[in-house]
């Protein structure tokens, strides 16, 4: 036989559970921030200290060229929604500036509360003592590629943690963690870079552009010669003849090239001189998913290393 359980109730207790105040609703969370990046590298740190605070966009891919961003109206209506924006800043991103008015979202606009420049207190490599015509595409800063120094990726990181913050001080705390734990183990794996890859200090390379020169420069390797005469400035024949010559002189043997870049100047100085095309990515992938820094810089220190002929210790 069931029992009605209102039968169980004192006419008292019917009365206080009647007038028992309903459970309040949960609060929804906030809905994640809308962070742009310019480059995967700002992507990936956004992602390590955001973590479900935020929805990260990246505009340049994996298969660009920074300087060569073009606006499309996905991007253009992403970066009307967007929230805050990380960018490199040294007159890397000569597009952004059109694409952020065409968008409207004005608050982006580089030196604006809510737009990060990631080259902020970052040592730069490169800078001009004169800017001219006759220099080419040269960046009156410094060299712009700062996202391939591990070392500086530190600086970054703090960059990301603090916009976050500003944004979502409720959640500064978790912030602050992921922050934390992201700190402790770049800082250790750039430790075992470091002394694992000693082998490639004094190594020799050509690079097509100077995208290289933070990795390099911090991982001891001497960046021999450039096949563009001038920061993107397509190579006259004059000028591989002049970088053969130096190449067979010095016995370099790795040429560097990026995906983006056009083969034919590298292929034509490795035929001249027995050396190898080396092509890499300054860009970790994959960029929309969240790409691995870490797992990034290693792939690029080993692939130096084999290409060079230096040998490395296991790593951990």
């Amino acid at each position: 036989m069931r029992t009605n359980m209102k039968t169980l109730l004192t006419p008292a207790a019917w009365l206080l559970a009647a007038l028992a105040p309903a459970a309040a609703p949960q609060a929804a969370p906030p809905a994640p921030l809308k962070v742009l990046a310019t480059v995967p590298a700002y992507a990936a740190l956004a992602r390590e200290v955001g973590g479900p605070l935020v929805e990260v966009t990246t505009l340049c891919r994996p298969g660009q060229d920074i300087h060569a961003v073009t606006a499309t109206p996905s991007l253009v209506e992403r970066l009307r929604d967007a929230d805050l924006l990380l960018y490199t800043g040294l007159d890397a991103e000569g597009w952004l500036d059109p694409m952020l008015r065409a968008s409207g979202n004005l608050a982006l606009l580089p030196g604006g509360p809510r737009a990060i420049a990631m080259s902020d207190g970052v040592p730069l490599r490169d800078v001009p003592h004169q800017v001219d015509r006759s220099q080419g595409d040269v960046h009156a800063q410094g060299n712009p590629h700062v996202w391939t120094d591990p070392l500086a990726l530190r600086t970054m990181a703090a960059h990301v943690k603090d916009a976050l913050a500003a944004e979502r001080p409720d959640q500064a705390a978790g912030i602050a963690a992921r922050h934390a734990a992201f700190h402790r183990e770049l800082t250790e794996a750039l430790v075992g870079w470091l002394t694992r890859y000693k082998g490639l200090q004094g190594q020799r390379v050509v690079v097509h552009h100077r995208s290289w020169s933070y990795l390099l420069g911090r991982f001891g390797l001497v960046e021999a010669e450039a096949l563009e005469p001038k920061p993107r400035v397509a190579p006259t024949a004059s000028h591989l003849d002049a970088v053969v010559q130096a190449m067979r002189r010095d016995g370099v043997q790795v040429v560097l090239r990026e995906p983006w870049q056009s083969p034919d100047a590298a292929e034509h100085v490795a035929r001249e001189t027995g050396a190898r095309v080396l092509e890499l990515s300054t860009h970790p992938e994959p960029f929309e998913d969240g790409a691995d820094l870490l797992a990034h810089v290693e792939r690029t220190l080993a692939a130096l290393a084999q290409a060079l002929g230096v040998d490395v210790p296991a790593g951990p």
